[in-house]
C-alpha cells in the first residue's frame, strides 16, 4: 500500500512540474512578446508579407530570448531532464541557431533559394551569401551537439555511425521547418506536427527527455495565433530554432530504426524543396489546404 501511494505521489509531482513548466513558459512569453514587437516596430524591423502587408519580422526571436530563461526555470524546479549536460547542449544549439537565423533574416539575399543556390553562388561566383554562412555555421553547431550527445545517448551503433546520424538529424531538421515558412502559421503547424510524431515514436525515452521541450511547445501555443493573424512573421530566427529542437528530439528520443526513417524523410524534404513548390502541393490537396488555412485570416 505504501509503495502504491509513493508511486502515485511521484507521478503527481512529475505532472505538477510538467504543468508548471508549460504555464510559466506561456506566461513569460505573454509578458515578453508584446514589448518585443513594439521594439521591432520602433526599430523598423518590418517586412512586406505575401499579401503586401508590412508587419514585424523575425518574431521567432521570442524563442531565442526565452530559451535561457526557461532552462533556468526547469533546473530550479528540479525536473529530471534538466541536467547540466542536457541543458548546455539544448541551450547551445537553440540559441546558436536562433542567432544564425536572425543573421540571415537581416542580412540575407533572399533572391537566392535553397542549398544548391547558395553554394552555387559560393563556388561559381565566389560570393559568400548569408545562406551559405547559415549552412556552414549550422553544420558546426550540429557537429558539436553530436559529439556532446555521444556521452549519454547509447544507440548500439559504432562511434562514427552515431556521430554522423545525430549530426545529420540536427543539421537537416534545422532547415526543414524553414521550408514551410511561406504562409502565416505554416511553419508553426509543421513544428507541432513534427513534435507530436516524434513523441508518438519516442517509446521509453518519453519521460527521459520530453520535459526539456515542453517550454518550446508552450511558447509556440502562445505565439501561433499572432503568426496566423499576420501580426508578425516568424522568420528564420524562429523556424531554424524550431527545426533544430525537433532534430534534438529525434537524436535523443527515437530508436535507431526510427532515426533512419526520420533521416530518409528529412533528406527527401530537402531534395523535394529544390524541385517542387510545397505551397502548390498543399493547394492541390483539400485536406492539406484545409489544415494549412485553419486559424488564418481570409485572403479575400
Amino acid at each position: 500500500m505504501t509503495e502504491a501511494i509513493d508511486s502515485i505521489n511521484a507521478v503527481l509531482l512529475l505532472a505538477v512540474r510538467y504543468l508548471s513548466i508549460l504555464v510559466i513558459s506561456y506566461f513569460l512569453a505573454s509578458v515578453v512578446f508584446p514589448s518585443m514587437i513594439k521594439l521591432f516596430n520602433d526599430a523598423g524591423l518590418t517586412k512586406v508579407n505575401y499579401q503586401g502587408k508590412k508587419i514585424p519580422f523575425s518574431g521567432g526571436v521570442l524563442f531565442t530570448v526565452m530559451v535561457p530563461v526557461i532552462t533556468i526555470i526547469g533546473m530550479l524546479l528540479r525536473v529530471k531532464t534538466f541536467t547540466a549536460e542536457n541543458c548546455f547542449l539544448f541551450m547551445f544549439v537553440l540559441v546558436a541557431t536562433g542567432f544564425m537565423g536572425f543573421f540571415d533574416d537581416q542580412l540575407g539575399v533572399h533572391e537566392v533559394k535553397g542549398f544548391r543556390g547558395h553554394f552555387r553562388m559560393l563556388f561559381a561566383e565566389k560570393k559568400f551569401t548569408s545562406g551559405a554562412f547559415k549552412a556552414l555555421f549550422g553544420g558546426i553547431i550540429a557537429l558539436v551537439f553530436s559529439f556532446g550527445s555521444l556521452e549519454f545517448i547509447k544507440d548500439g551503433w559504432p562511434f562514427w555511425v552515431s556521430l554522423i546520424v545525430n549530426f545529420l538529424l540536427v543539421a537537416l531538421a534545422t532547415n526543414s521547418v524553414n521550408l514551410f515558412d511561406l504562409r502565416p502559421g505554416r511553419a508553426g503547424k509543421a513544428y507541432l506536427s513534427g513534435f507530436i510524431i516524434i513523441l508518438a515514436f519516442s517509446g521509453s525515452n518519453f519521460l527521459n527527455f520530453t520535459s526539456l521541450f515542453l517550454p518550446i511547445l508552450a511558447i509556440m501555443i502562445y505565439y501561433l495565433p499572432f503568426d496566423l493573424q499576420e501580426k508578425v512573421m516568424m522568420g528564420d530566427s524562429g523556424s531554424n530554432l524550431l527545426g533544430a529542437s525537433l532534430g534534438i528530439m529525434m537524436a535523443w528520443m527515437l530508436s535507431p530504426v526510427s532515426k533512419i526513417v526520420a533521416l530518409v524523410i528529412l533528406v527527401s524534404l530537402q531534395l523535394l524543396a529544390e524541385k517542387v513548390s510545397f505551397s502548390k502541393v498543399i493547394e492541390e490537396y483539400r485536406v492539406l489546404r484545409y489544415i494549412d488555412e485553419m486559424g488564418r485570416r481570409s485572403e479575400h
